[in-house]
């Protein structure tokens, strides 16, 4: 019968691995993933104001300003200043947008909202992990 010593010498190595598997998996993905209203269409913005469901309309709002918040909180080391943009400001700002755009994202409007009160420019494209560039076997060379 192997020793305690031997089964924990076994064991915690396999433990640490498992542990740090999905963070190491998470740490490699570079692509934001989104939801909530923000992924919502501008056509749907639309007719939520033609029917009058303001609840639907209130909570794509909420998600909006929470977004900017968030905007506000990675872009405080940069250059640009916070943006404000309270319900009065944001409801035309994001009607127009809508109007103009119906097949585009509530998440897009609002971002062209924000660069236009004076945000950070968001970039939404996904990062590609660099490539990582083999080396080629080099002939001639003894294994040492």
């Amino acid at each position: 019968m192997p020793s305690l010593r031997l089964r924990t010498a076994t064991i915690v190595p396999v433990l640490v691995l498992a542990l740090l598997a999905p963070t190491l998996a998470a740490a490699q993905s570079r692509e934001v993933k989104l939801s909530g209203m923000g992924v919502r269409k501008c056509s749907e913005w639309q007719q939520w104001k033609e029917s009058r469901n303001n609840e639907s309309r209130a909570m794509a709002l909420e998600w909006a300003q929470g977004f900017i918040a968030g905007h506000n909180v990675y872009a405080r080391s940069g250059t640009a200043s916070p943006v404000v943009a309270n319900v009065s400001v944001l409801i035309p700002l994001l009607d127009s947008y809508c109007q103009k755009n119906p097949g585009e994202r509530i998440l897009i409007g609002v971002v062209e909202i924000t660069k236009g009160l004076g945000g950070s420019k968001v970039d939404l494209t996904p990062k590609v992990p660099p490539r990582s560039n083999p080396q080629p076997e080099q002939k001639g060379k003894l294994d040492s």
